[in-house]
Parts: C-alpha cells; structure tokens; sequence
C-alpha cells in the first residue's frame, strides 16, 4: 500500500472517530504505525467553555503513567506547553521541556526506557481548541527523525479539524441532552412531528399519553388520533396543505379520552428555511402540544398566599372554591356558617382584584404547575 493510500486510511479513521468516540483507540493505533510509533494518546482541554472532551490512550502503560504524573506534573505539563506552539506545529516533547539541562536529562531519559518510551510528537492548536498528541517509539534509542515529522505533518490538520469538528457536535449533543431533559419535565406532552406525521421527538408525557392507545396513537411510527375528523385535520397540518387555515399561531384541537377527560391538542407550525412545501422527510415541520382541560391545583399553593398576601384561612378558602364549588358547599366542607365564606370571600375579592367567583377561579388556574412533581 502506498503512503498515500495509508494515509487516507488514516484519516478515514480519525474522521470516524469524530463521528463514534468509542473509536478512536483504533484511529491512534493505525496513525502511530503510520508515523512509525508504538503508542498513541490523545489528550484534549478547552479552555475556554470548559466543555469536558475526552482523553483516549492506546499501548501505553497506564499505572507507569500515572507514576510518572505525580512525579512530574508540578514540573512539566504538556497541555501548558502545547499552548505556546504555533497552529499544528510538531516538536519532539523533549523540545518543550524547561531549559534544565541536568532535569531535562532525566526527563528524557525517564522517557527512553521500554516502560516509557520516547514521547515523539506534540501538535500545536489554538487557545479556544487546545490539544495534545503524543506518540511514542518503544527502542531506547530511537529519536525523532524528519520522515516521522513529516508523516505527523501531514495527519496534524486533519487532527486539529477532527478536535474543532468534535467540540461542535459536543456542545450540540450537549445542549440538546438539556432541551431534552427540559422538556421531560413538562406537564403537556410534546410531540415534533415531520410532514408525512412521523413522530420525531416525544417528551416523557407524550410517551404516556401514546401509551394508553387511547385519543392519540402512534401507528408505524406517525401520530394519529382517533377521532377522524381530528386527524384529517392534523395530518393537513403536519403537510402543510389543504384548505386548513394555518397561520403562525398554529390550529388548536379537542379531543376526548375514554373517561370523558377533554385535552386541547394545539399544532403550531415550524418555520421552514426554503419557504413552505418545500419540508422533506424527517425534517420537523410541526409541533403538537397537548394540554389537560381540567385545571389542577398549584404543586406549592403557598405561592399564591405569598403574591396575594392572603391568610392561611383565605388560602384555604380560595383552594376550596376552585374544587368544591359554591359559597354554600364550601361553607358545609369547611364545616363553617355560609356568611363566614362570604366574609372571606370578600376579603379574596379585595385583594386579588377581582368581582367574581370564577375570576379567582382564573387566578388559581394562573398558577397551575408546568413540571411534572
């Protein structure tokens, strides 16, 4: 095979490596045979967000390494002395040890024995994409020669790219985990939805609701609901055709569970780069909220006494007419005469601002929970 040919080979496999992490102790072993070595580590630091990358060795003796560490790592560290270098520059590592002659002696030496090796190569990147790649001979008195630097020459560019490419895809997995993880916690279950209805993304509560088979389903991997009317209407949304009036507010939905529950299914649609119908597969051109209809109580409805300045009594008058009813049942479920309700009732009148029973029914309902308990 040619060293053109080999090289390729290489590179393929760093590229790969970018792509699926849990290859890049194969990617090192093919580019330190490249370059005539016997090991291989890949160390990488930002220094900048401070995004945690992966460290990836192969061939080395790890417990010797992590001697060799306590020994010298107030003396010497190689990912500070990397940053001095120039963009891809490669140096042999004795070259960045401080000008010592008698410490930089036995450094070097430490790294010529059969445990250690002679640490060959170190490229330079920038400040923002620090990194560090080191590779090893493993005879004693094998140094560095100008076909070893040039062989790492040629990988370097396409090392830095890899360590650049990886941070990005690093940060976007990262911040997607966190949208993800967001959204689980929702009470309204979420669905993104591509043009032929496919699901693309479903929180946790959209997971439960497609798990009772019941308003909503999920037949061959597309959202559908069970009314016919419904989903004619939503399938005409997700395709963004039809005579279905779609604005940028979207199309809102009832739908019926078995046990009478009534959810609001709303359909808002995803802002397309090329202009609308020009979606293709698997691109999310919808998203589907769907909400309970009935209102639930504040996980922590202290909050509401708080905003309102009510007193406990008050608070717990206001809960009870939100889930009893009337001025007369709550009086019976307190256990208290009915013109202590409207005495109190008065007073939540007073300083919520409103007029009327269901105004402060509204109110609580402001205050229903987004997150799952």
């Amino acid at each position: 095979m040619s060293e053109d040919d080999k090289l390729n080979s290489v590179v393929s496999h760093i590229y790969d490596a970018v792509l699926n992490p849990g290859l890049w102790g194969a990617a090192l072993e093919r580019l330190a045979r490249f370059v005539s070595g016997e090991a291989g580590t890949l160390c990488l630091e930002d220094l900048t967000a401070k995004f945690v990358s992966a460290g990836h060795d192969i061939g080395s003796d790890l417990e010797y390494m992590q001697i060799h560490s306590e020994l010298y790592g107030d003396y010497f560290d190689p990912l500070t002395a990397v940053s001095q270098l120039e963009v891809e520059e490669v140096v042999s590592l004795l070259e960045l040890v401080p000008h010592r002659e008698d410490c930089a002696r036995l450094f070097y030496q430490e790294h010529r024995t059969p445990r250690g090796h002679a640490t060959k190569a170190a490229i330079g990147t920038r400040e923002d994409d620090d990194g560090l790649l080191g590779l090893h001979r493993g005879a004693p008195d094998e140094v560095i020669d100008d076909a070893m630097r040039r062989r790492i020459s040629l990988v370097a560019p396409h090392i830095r790219r890899a360590i650049l490419i990886g941070k990005v895809f690093g940060r976007k997995f990262g911040e997607a985990a966190i949208f993800a993880s967001i959204l689980d916690q929702l009470n309204a279950g979420l669905f993104l939805i591509d043009r032929d209805g496919r699901i693309i993304h479903a929180n946790t509560t959209g997971r439960r609701i497609l798990g009772t088979d019941d308003f909503l389903r999920a037949i061959n991997g597309r959202l559908v609901a069970r009314d016919t009317d419904a989903n004619r209407a939503m399938q005409a949304a997700f395709a963004r055709k039809g005579a279905l009036e779609m604005d940028a507010k979207g199309i809102a939905l009832s739908l019926t569970a078995e046990d009478r529950d009534c959810h609001v299914v709303h359909v808002l649609p995803q802002r397309l780069a090329a202009g609308p119908g020009t979606a293709r597969s698997g691109a999310v051109t919808a998203a589907v909220v769907v909400c309970k209809t009935r209102l639930e109580l504040p996980l922590a409805p202290d909050i509401i006494g708080r905003a309102y300045q009510l007193t406990p009594t008050e608070l717990r008058v206001l809960l009870a007419l939100v889930n009893v009813g009337g001025i007369s049942e709550v009086a019976a479920s307190l256990g208290v005469s009915v013109s202590t309700i409207k005495t109190h009732v008065g007073r939540l009148f007073a300083k919520t601002g409103s007029a009327r029973q269901a105004d402060l029914v509204k109110l609580v309902a402001g205050f229903r929970p987004m997150f799952v308990a």
